[in-house]
């Protein structure tokens, strides 16, 4: 009868270790099962938020105009604010050697000229720039580099412009004809370059608008995802250099 019991007692062991053993997966598994669906959950609240937000950024763009209060149904809401950018100066994002950059300048205020920064946006060569001053009847050109050789007119030292630091400059603003003169257009020579542009004497018109979305939206335990996304859009209908080289070089688009 003692080796009975000793046996039972041994059976029962091993069944308490089967069932922690089973119980401790069961665990584990409903809570990976917990994690895995709150993931995908939030995958969606983000989803969401960033389709409100691009919904909302279309909506701005399509009537050209702040939405300060747009919604898209229950919990999910959006606003978006528009600025106008560049008439108090220009920053530009880097222009590589050969592509051009154009600065409107109908219905400048006060303008008599236009001071321009430059600096190199990486690798070792120095850019140069070639600026035309584009009239009603003609074009006016002007050439920079560093040394002022082969017919180009030497840089100046740099300066700052909308917050942001260039290595040269024009050595003497560009003359500007408020009656006749109708933009600049900027050729970048030699190497990539970010450009500044400076209004010497009065303000430039708004060179871009800018289109700011923020969406929330909802999600679990009384909490707000956010998203926001931004676009910007050029006032000058400026095209790609691609068409300049296109419309003026007798060249021809194969694709």
């Amino acid at each position: 009868m003692m080796e009975k019991s000793v046996h039972t007692g041994q059976v029962a062991l091993i069944v308490v270790l089967i069932m922690t053993v089973v119980s401790a997966m069961a665990v584990s598994v409903a809570s990976r099962s917990t994690l895995e669906t709150r993931i995908q959950q939030m995958n969606v609240e983000n989803l969401e938020a960033q389709l409100t937000a691009q919904s909302g950024l279309e909506n701005a763009v399509a009537k050209n105009q702040a939405i300060p209060d747009g919604t898209l149904g229950e919990g999910k809401t959006y606003s978006v604010s528009l600025s106008d950018v560049g008439a108090m100066g220009i920053s530009s994002e880097t222009i590589s050697a050969g592509e051009t950059f154009e600065v409107n300048l109908e219905g400048s205020v006060g303008v008599t000229g236009v001071k321009i920064y430059w600096k190199k946006a990486g690798g070792s060569s120095t850019p140069a720039i070639f600026v035309s001053d584009i009239r009603e009847t003609q074009i006016v050109d002007y050439a920079y580099d560093t040394n002022g050789s082969n017919g180009f007119s030497a840089a100046g030292a740099g300066g700052s412009v909308d917050g942001v630091t260039y290595d040269y400059a024009t050595p003497a603003p560009i003359a500007i004809d408020s009656i006749v003169s109708k933009k600049l257009r900027i050729t970048v020579l030699g190497a990539s370059a970010l450009l500044g542009i400076e209004p010497i004497g009065g303000i430039f018109p708004a060179q871009t608008s800018k289109f700011r979305a923020i969406a929330d939206v909802a999600a679990t335990d009384q909490k707000v995802v956010r998203y926001g996304i931004e676009y910007v859009e050029s006032k000058t209908d400026q095209l790609p250099s691609v068409f300049d080289n296109v419309l003026f070089s007798g060249g021809s688009l194969v694709q």
